[in-house]
């Protein structure tokens, strides 16, 4: 059955049809920086203590290779993120040079802080994009010193040196770029910014020295979120105060992450979306300690939900029906993680051609963009 809403057509991308295009995972718990806007930070919820008191900080090595085996035919994407800094997983840059093997595309989030000044540093990122990870994507939210400090401070309270703090951090991302360069790797190297309110008026200034000045392949601009129940976060801390506003009680318009993306965290434990980063879902889903992805992927909770959504029955759901991301619009079919990969990638090309002469192949994301008829 092909649905169309208001003019658009929705339903599984074509990328999407067997197994989902990307998996979130969340691949460590704790974390270095202590960023007053994100979910898992101490006081915004007590999401950390939760994994800790089950011995879950790390993803265990052995489900994400069974993971990684299983995307790889399907050139599916293993997102690294979660609640804190995977490069602390003390494993990771062998779990990513794993993934690359099996055919596995790799998009790491990253404060970056684990790939220098020291030589032993700068050795893991040199590893990772010698093994041909995809994306490196460098949390920075802001581009000077004075609001870098305040939005990622160390953990338990402000740098000492506020100059040296943003800087170091800066010197990281140039030399992903130089290590690009000298490997002559594919490697898309990307900062992203959250649109909160104590960088207003900063941010076209931030894009532009990114940009510009340091060379990255583009700047995403992330929607502030609250991430609803799971948090104590305040959503007037938006750089838009109109995002928010006067939500609707209901939307015809399906929610894109069901049809694409799947999370999985520490436990092995999948949620319906990444606006749920408790997990508060998990129940409803069987465990990839359990089944395959692809049987996850298929099965009944995530078609109910899909259904749900392409009837325009969406806000009858739970929790649909309070997510203010998607009722804002912020979870909607124009979203960027495709768009980033379309740009970034064309902008690597061009760099690597100019500056080398050389010719590298990239993943682009135009023929899994497309969306098929979505079964009844």
């Amino acid at each position: 059955m092909k649905v169309i809403h208001e003019e658009k057509e929705y339903g599984l991308r074509k990328g999407a049809v067997e197994f989902p295009m990307m998996l979130v995972i969340s691949t460590v718990y704790p974390c270095n920086f202590g960023c007053p806007m994100c979910p898992y930070t101490d006081g915004n919820s007590e999401i950390r203590q939760f994994y800790h008191e089950r011995q879950a900080d790390r993803f265990p090595e052995e489900l994400w290779n069974r993971i990684a085996e299983e995307a790889g035919p399907y050139g599916a994407w293993l997102r690294c993120t979660g609640g804190g800094e995977p490069m602390l997983h003390p494993r990771m840059t062998e779990m990513i040079e794993f993934a690359k093997k099996h055919g596995a595309r790799v998009w790491l989030n990253t404060n970056g802080s684990l790939f220098g000044p020291l030589p032993r540093y700068r050795k893991r990122l040199e590893r990772i994009i010698k093994a041909g990870i995809d994306l490196i994507e460098f949390s920075m939210d802001a581009g000077d010193a004075e609001n870098y400090a305040k939005v990622r401070p160390p953990r338990g309270g402000a740098p000492r040196d506020a100059e040296k703090w943003f800087n170091n951090h800066v010197s990281n991302i140039r030399a992903a770029l130089e290590l690009r360069k000298k490997l002559k790797s594919p490697t898309r190297v990307v900062v992203s910014m959250i649109q909160q309110d104590i960088v207003s008026g900063k941010m076209d200034e931030y894009v532009k020295f990114y940009l510009e000045e340091v060379g990255v392949d583009e700047v995403i601009t992330r929607k502030f979120l609250s991430w609803d129940d799971n948090t104590n976060i305040d959503l007037s801390h938006s750089l838009d105060p109109h995002l928010y506003k006067d939500l609707p009680t209901e939307k015809k318009e399906p929610c894109v992450w069901p049809f694409e993306r799947m999370n999985v965290d520490t436990l092995g434990r999948v949620a319906l979306c990444g606006q749920d980063v408790g997990f508060q879902t998990a129940d409803k889903f069987p465990n990839l300690w359990d089944l395959s992805v692809k049987e996850v992927w298929q099965g009944e909770m995530f078609n109910w939900y899909r259904k749900m959504h392409l009837d325009g029955r969406g806000a009858e759901a739970w929790p649909c029906r309070n997510c203010s991301a998607w009722l804002a619009g912020v979870r909607d079919w124009e979203h960027g993680w495709l768009k980033v990969l379309k740009t970034s990638g064309d902008r690597m090309k061009e760099v690597l051609q100019n500056d080398l002469g050389a010719e590298v192949e990239v993943y682009q994301p135009d023929e899994d963009m497309k969306v098929v008829s979505a079964e009844s």
